[in-house]
């Protein structure tokens, strides 16, 4: 940890983003447990009162109300939450014109070089952010983008934390490889088989001993956690969904097949959208709605950021039976992509075993070319030939689609499940 920390570079992570939305729009919900999350079936956002009675994100309500009965359960107003998000950028904006848009509740900012020492610029937009928008946020300030988001995560909820040259050995040894910003479980498996636990075991270790092993963007990793800032901001305007949910309702029936079916159609339409956005997700949730309008769902990551939906497809099917009760009627289903991040960013699991998006590239490409110039859904999996109206027989469905369009029911990557 030999380099000098000369950058100046922010996070700022709004705590308990959504529910604190609502609590700043009703402050009646103010010390009280409040989540969000009810139109999907389970938690979305809690707010710290609801944590601290052991509600964590994806639980479903039904467990929620067994843990925590006095639990205030609202559903999710993204319009109103995407109102507060605009709002805390232009405030960071007061401070820095070079401001990055990563997400809903998280945006980066770079204070090199500007006139205001930066840790007096953050302490001043930690107070304008929470005077103004009436909620907390959680904030650090370091050399690079990784270390800045680690400081966010240090104190929360509303804590500020400085990473320098001096704190920053005991930060990383406090990290689990897992909780790093940018490694998912596939790589840190590979980390932890190499005998690394946290983040300082990563970034004692030589750069020949990472170039050996791992390739870019491990080895960008290994230099931001060292104090190196190779990570560019992307500070124009970030358009880009925080999540992608599609629905599928239909007449009452039982029966874990077309269930199954409905899922894989609804993946492949969220997945077809992200690719469409040049954009793969980390996380996914999916839900049945039975005919009472009972909801059973549940929220997970993937072992790797993908818009390949075979793989989601792989992950949902595996966690089916979880959700599933044989003897209930359903009427709908969901699924939802979240932790949305650029398709052009190195995948990490290049360097474990190549994913779908890697070895299917280009199947994928001639796919949405053909949406785009027959309609979507004229190629689809074999596993959502159920859901269409083709009912099981595919060639039923060759010349009327779900849109209208013309079909070739063909299962171009096998069955899945």
């Amino acid at each position: 940890m030999e380099r000098a920390l000369v950058r100046a570079i922010f996070h700022v992570d709004g705590d308990a983003f959504f529910a604190s939305c609502e609590i700043a729009k009703n402050p009646a919900l103010r010390g009280k447990p409040v989540i969000t999350g009810k139109e999907r079936g389970i938690v979305s956002s809690a707010s710290y009162e609801a944590k601290r009675l052991g509600v964590t994100r994806g639980v479903p309500l039904s467990q929620v109300r067994r843990i925590c009965p006095q639990a205030i359960i609202l559903s999710s107003d993204y319009e109103t939450y995407q109102m507060y998000s605009k709002r805390m950028y232009a405030i960071a904006r007061r401070y820095t014109p070079l401001v990055e848009e990563y997400g809903i509740d998280e945006c980066f900012g770079d204070l090199t070089g500007l006139a205001t020492p930066p840790e007096e610029a953050v302490r001043r937009m930690r107070e304008d952010l929470k005077r103004e928008l009436n909620m907390t946020f959680s904030v650090g300030l370091g050399p690079t983008k990784v270390l800045a988001k680690l400081g966010s995560k240090h104190k929360k909820p509303d804590g500020f934390t400085v990473v320098t040259p001096e704190n920053v050995p005991e930060l990383l040894s406090k990290t689990p490889l897992r909780r790093v910003w940018g490694i998912g479980p596939n790589i840190a498996a590979k980390l932890e088989g190499e005998g690394l636990h946290t983040a300082l075991d990563l970034a004692n270790m030589s750069g020949a001993w990472v170039r050996a092993r791992f390739a870019k963007p491990v080895l960008e990793l290994w230099q931001e956690l060292r104090g190196e800032s190779v990570m560019p901001l992307s500070c124009g305007a970030d358009t880009a969904p925080h999540s992608i949910q599609v629905t599928r309702t239909f007449a009452p029936r039982q029966g874990a097949e077309y269930l199954r079916s409905a899922l894989s159609k609804n993946i492949e339409n969220a997945c077809s959208k992200a690719r469409r956005k040049k954009l793969i997700a980390g996380e996914v949730s999916f839900f049945l709605k039975t005919q009472s309008f009972r909801y059973a769902g549940t929220h997970f990551k993937l072992g790797e950021a993908t818009a390949a939906p075979q793989e989601v497809i792989a992950a949902v099917f595996e966690r089916f039976p979880e959700l599933f009760r044989e003897g209930s009627l359903y009427r709908a289903t969901g699924v939802t992509l979240y932790g949305l991040e650029k398709a052009e960013k190195p995948q990490l699991a290049l360097f474990s075993e190549p994913g779908a998006m890697n070895r299917f590239g280009g199947l994928y490409k001639s796919v949405d070319a053909l949406a785009r110039r027959f309609g979507p859904g004229t190629v689809y999996l074999g596993s959502s030939a159920a859901a269409l109206e083709g009912k099981g027989n595919p060639q039923e469905g060759l010349f009327s689609g779900a849109y209208g369009a013309k079909r070739l029911p063909v299962p171009y990557l096998g069955e899945v499940g």
